[in-house]
């Protein structure tokens, strides 16, 4: 998605308000892909001045926050990108956490913004492995084999199981015929 600056937007909304032209004729003057994107420029711009047309830089917003856009959003009967402009915040986080929300409740816009793709950021490596002693090694080697034998008798259970169900399921297809 390409982002637009502050200056540009300013000039798209003044060429419009100043020209008697359609959005749809300033759009194609300075190459923006959707009039939409200008008609929300516009009403930012109207409800919030320069500071609506401002690109938002990940800022962190509180939960109480979040809480009170997603209960405005389903208290009133407001379009998402309309209450973005009442908020001044970006339409996607809107969104976002109306998404979060229905699926996950308030837990989840505590989260939201904790998960997701993780961090390019180049993470330092412990280069100090310290090697285990042989009774600690002694001790996982154990563990490891009572493991296998538990998770070996546990299969054989499951396979024992579904012969039975399937032997039973086969007696109830083809009973035995009596003379």
């Amino acid at each position: 998605m390409t982002k637009y600056d502050c200056k540009f937007k300013l000039k798209a909304i003044n060429f419009y308000k100043n020209n008697d032209v359609s959005l749809k004729e300033t759009c194609k003057k300075f190459n923006i892909k959707s009039h939409s994107n200008l008609t929300y420029w516009i009403n930012s711009y109207n409800f919030n001045g320069v500071e609506g047309l401002k690109l938002k830089a990940n800022k962190k917003y509180s939960v109480e926050f979040k809480t009170s856009v997603v209960n405005y959003y389903k208290t009133h009967e407001i379009n998402p990108r309309d209450l973005a402009i009442i908020y001044n915040i970006n339409p996607s986080q809107v969104y976002s956490w109306i998404k979060i929300f229905d699926l996950h409740g308030i837990d989840g816009l505590e989260l939201s913004g904790k998960v997701g793709r993780p961090s390019m950021k180049k993470h330092k490596k412990n280069d100090k492995v310290v090697p285990l002693t042989d009774s600690e090694r002694n001790k996982y080697i154990n563990e490891i084999i009572n493991l296998k034998s538990k998770l070996y008798n546990t299969e054989m259970e499951n396979d024992i199981i579904k012969k039975r169900i399937a032997l039973e399921m086969k007696k109830d297809i083809f009973p035995k015929h009596h003379k």
